[in-house]
């Protein structure tokens, strides 16, 4: 479902006390999002191709979501939406802007804890933030500094990466070189998790925990990592299981498939506009596991620091992605569509 949201608990948010200036916080509250994720890219719901053993893990102590939606297809509005407990069309963020103007002093969700004794942290994508520009230059993009205590940020080399690239849209001759922007790029990176703004990201994040070990202030912490948005970057490892890329099997083709959709639904990436043969296809399909892979991975250190720390029974564990995404199917790619 390209609107479906996946969530994973292990505390439901109804069962966490009701908080008073009498009753200090028992909770803590880890919120580990992906960007771009669609939930068929996961082994815990049915993928036997791109495993998913850390964000498997946490589904298997905790509650996943089969029926959950998102309130916007694309990043800016579902994160202020999210954020800030109001539709788009109440922020009035339909594209990629900071929620607060709208909302005015209105607490968002992080800063509720703040105002209840929270120390609340962000590393990383919360709110808006452009990928891949936005890593690159490492700033805080539509940010709400109100939301946090601190917050930290990721630069990455992102599409610039050394190893081995290659643009997939709109190059049927193969001349361009890897680019910037909102395009399917494959980079196939040299060197280790470390490098790229994921690895630095889930550092961080296990770093922030490990400080708050022994603080009797609870905490709200945000990790937000980029991948599998495009570019399709991941350290060399990470692709293995998924080459050569030919054995990558896409959605079946149903003729006249798009016969009953208006034009308006026809989503704005499609296989034909973006000039992307089986060869491209099925490469996109393997970028985007090995993307998840290594978001997985992240995950898994994220995971370990909070077991370690101690302090995993009394935290409420959420992972889920701003939307969803198509791999091909109805011909379609990327985000924004309503479809199945």
């Amino acid at each position: 479902m390209m609107r479906t949201l996946l969530i994973l608990t292990l505390l439901l948010c109804s069962c966490t006390p009701k908080l008073t200036a009498a009753d200090p916080p028992e909770y803590n509250v880890l919120f580990l999002i992906s960007d771009d994720l669609t939930y068929t890219a996961l082994s815990c719901y049915g993928n036997t191709v791109c495993q998913t053993p850390n964000i498997d893990r946490l589904a298997a102590r905790g509650t996943r979501f089969t029926r959950a939606y998102c309130q916007g297809t694309y990043c800016g509005p579902s994160r202020a939406s999210f954020m800030s407990g109001y539709y788009p069309h109440a922020t009035g963020e339909l594209g990629y802007r900071n929620p607060r103007p709208r909302i005015g002093t209105r607490a968002t969700w992080s800063q509720h804890f703040i105002n209840n004794g929270y120390h609340a942290a962000r590393v990383s994508k919360i709110y808006h933030m452009g990928v891949p520009g936005g890593i690159e230059g490492g700033g805080h993009g539509a940010d709400d500094e109100a939301s946090w205590t601190e917050r930290f940020n990721s630069k990455g080399p992102e599409w610039k990466a050394p190893g081995d690239g290659e643009t997939l849209q709109n190059n049927p001759d193969g001349e361009k070189p890897p680019v910037g922007g909102n395009t399917f790029v494959v980079v196939e990176a040299d060197g280790g998790d470390l490098v790229h703004s994921d690895g630095k990201t889930a550092a961080k994040a296990c770093q922030l925990i490990a400080e708050r070990k022994n603080s009797k202030q609870p905490f709200w912490l945000g990790v937000g990592f980029v991948r599998p948005h495009v570019p399709f970057v991941a350290p060399r490892s990470y692709y293995k299981p998924f080459l050569p890329y030919s054995k990558m099997i896409l959605p079946p083709k149903v003729k006249d498939d798009w016969e009953d959709i208006p034009k308006a639904g026809i989503n704005y990436c499609t296989s034909i506009n973006m000039k992307m043969d089986v060869r491209r296809q099925k490469k996109a399909v393997g970028g985007y596991y090995a993307s998840v892979a290594y978001m997985d991975a992240q995950v898994g250190k994220v995971l370990d620091a909070l077991d370690q720390s101690g302090l995993a029974k009394k935290t409420i564990i959420i992972f889920t992605s701003d939307h969803g995404f198509h791999l091909g199917e109805h011909d379609f790619w990327a985000k924004v569509s309503l479809r199945d």
